[in-house]
């Protein structure tokens, strides 16, 4: 008795990609091992193409080398790639990943390592932020983990390069605080909040905002950052626990800033699109987002200690 290919076809990727979908681990594929499918790819030349093409959905490689290799050692294989997770390591430079001939390519997560910063963030006509050149415009979602300091300056040319862009999700330490204008970690009072989420556009740092405004697809944002704790503010889902509308504020500024009614009061309008000339622009979303996620997980003591190392360094050093 032959197996129906459709029924081996939907083994192979529940065994592929019904678990660990969820890992947070940077550097580390979300697929299982090979030999998962591997009995698969010896049955037959039949059952070995549709493995191997589900294998590839999702493409984990830690070196535009390696997809290179990738490229000449199966041969067409690129058609099969979906999801492609790549990670960024802390090597002396930062890897330009050319996604050449990818064409069926949908997600990109990118998983960074590095201590560096984006290429090119000194520059005085930084042309390149995401390190991405020939993303097919099939992509409709991008997945940045790890960024030591998510600038909006991080998205300087995310317009170019993800016209279509419709999902937005980052998970990272730190956050752009709109008051400071600096990446700060978030502390709150305890216990803290586990999600926030804004309907209908609003949200977003400002300046994140800003830098996203041009993308007319953009519909989701979800962000996710470290809670370290002990601060003074309280903040929570639903409009009477969350009544300054927090978007990435530091605990220190809201502190000291929010002292004063009249700028409070004024900045949040700023935030909800009244225009306050003498604090800055209005807040003005990108035109099609209607969604933003703010997600937070609890950050040990040891986290703490590679923030302040990861701050240090990008105060004394630069890109060689």
């Amino acid at each position: 008795m032959h197996i129906p290919l459709e029924l081996v076809q939907i083994i192979i990727e529940y065994s592929l990609y019904s678990k660990n979908a969820s890992n947070h681990e940077l550097a580390v594929s979300i697929k299982p091992d090979w030999k998962a499918i591997q009995p698969l790819t010896l049955a037959s030349k039949t059952y070995r193409a549709l493995a191997l093409e589900a294998w590839f959905q999702t493409l984990f490689i830690n070196s535009p080398n390696d997809l290179e290799n990738l490229r000449e050692l199966f041969p067409g294989i690129a058609r099969s790639i979906r999801v492609l997770h790549c990670v960024q390591n802390d090597a002396r430079y930062i890897s330009m990943w050319d996604l050449t001939g990818l064409n069926h390519l949908s997600k990109i997560r990118l998983d960074w390592l590095s201590r560096r910063m984006m290429p090119h963030y000194r520059s005085k006509d930084p042309a390149d932020r995401l390190p991405f050149t020939h993303i097919p415009s099939f992509v409709t979602e991008l997945d940045i983990r790890g960024l030591p300091w998510p600038s909006p300056m991080v998205f300087h040319n995310i317009e170019s390069i993800l016209p279509n862009l419709k999902i937005l999700r980052l998970r990272q330490q730190r956050i752009w605080c709109g008051l400071c204008h600096t990446c700060s970690v978030a502390r709150f009072k305890e216990p803290g909040p586990e999600r926030i989420i804004y309907e209908g556009g609003g949200g977003l740092p400002i300046h994140y905002a800003r830098a996203l405004r041009s993308l007319q697809h953009l519909r989701t944002v979800s962000i996710t950052i470290a809670d370290f704790g002990s601060g003074k503010m309280t903040v929570g889902q639903g409009d009477e626990h969350n009544r300054y509308l927090w978007s990435g504020e530091c605990d220190r500024c809201m502190e000291i800033m929010y002292d004063d009614d009249d700028f409070r009061d004024r900045y949040v309008a700023r935030k909800k699109g009244v225009a306050n000339g003498d604090i800055g622009h209005a807040y003005v979303p990108p035109p099609g987002l209607n969604r933003v996620e703010w997600h937070f997980w609890r950050a040990e003591g040891s986290e703490e200690v590679d923030v302040q190392e990861s701050e240090d360094e990008m105060s004394d050093s630069g890109e060689e």
